[in-house]
């Protein structure tokens, strides 16, 4: 049994609850779906009111590390960024983030996944990645090519199999979409830029990564020039 919090480390409970809660999961080994302790109990083990573990206790739900519902407690939660990405951007956007950024960054990420996918060698991913070409045939108008655009793009990064690069990146992608202009694109322009698609996907099966990344920022270039 972990020792009751002293005086002399009040001067923050809330975040010392947060803390000593986190330390509690860490040590007991907890994983998605157990179940921690009453705020009874917390309130036993710290030696704080009970309406501190229940802040500390909102705390953690609201940053998505716990899930709480009435009558049945608090649960540990899937591993997930989302929030605190999702949090990140929207303070990034208000204090005068540049789209530009966000392009570059996908880039980066985007070539790294290209390198992580030709590493792993993996023919499932790349049976993934052509089965998004085989829809391309549905591909009858721009608003269809930025929905196949959008689906090509994740699934080059779900393709790395590294679930925490996936969730970060995950949250990138849907927020380009979201703010990326929306541009009337010809039926050439289209088709260019499955073209690329296609290229890009056959040069990592070919495991030239340099080749796939080279195509990649082109790619990715055309809409900054848009």
């Amino acid at each position: 049994m972990m020792e009751p919090i002293s005086n002399t480390e009040r001067k923050s409970l809330k975040q010392t609850v947060i803390q000593e809660i986190k330390s509690y999961i860490i040590e007991h080994g907890l994983s998605e779906g157990d179940k921690l302790p009453t705020e009874r109990k917390f309130t036993e083990m710290y030696g704080v009111s009970r309406s501190v573990v229940r802040e500390a206790l909102s705390y953690l739900e609201n940053t998505g590390v716990i899930s709480i519902r009435q009558g049945q407690g608090a649960t540990l939660s899937r591993s997930n960024i989302d929030k605190l990405l999702s949090n990140f951007f929207f303070l990034w956007k208000i204090n005068g983030g540049d789209f530009e950024e966000v392009l570059s960054l996908r880039l980066i990420f985007e070539s790294s996944a290209i390198d992580e996918i030709i590493r792993n060698d993996e023919a499932e991913q790349f049976a993934a990645l052509e089965a998004v070409l085989k829809r391309y045939d549905t591909v009858d108008s721009a608003a269809r090519f930025r929905e196949i655009d959008r689906e090509f793009h994740e699934q080059l990064l779900r393709s790395t199999g590294n679930d925490l690069f996936i969730q970060m990146t995950s949250i990138i992608t849907n927020y380009f979409f979201e703010v990326a202009p929306s541009i009337d694109l010809s039926s050439e322009e289209i088709k260019k830029m499955l073209k690329e698609h296609r290229e890009i996907i056959e040069k990592i099966i070919d495991k030239d990564a340099e080749g796939a990344k080279k195509i990649l920022s082109g790619h990715l270039g055309n809409v900054r020039k848009d």
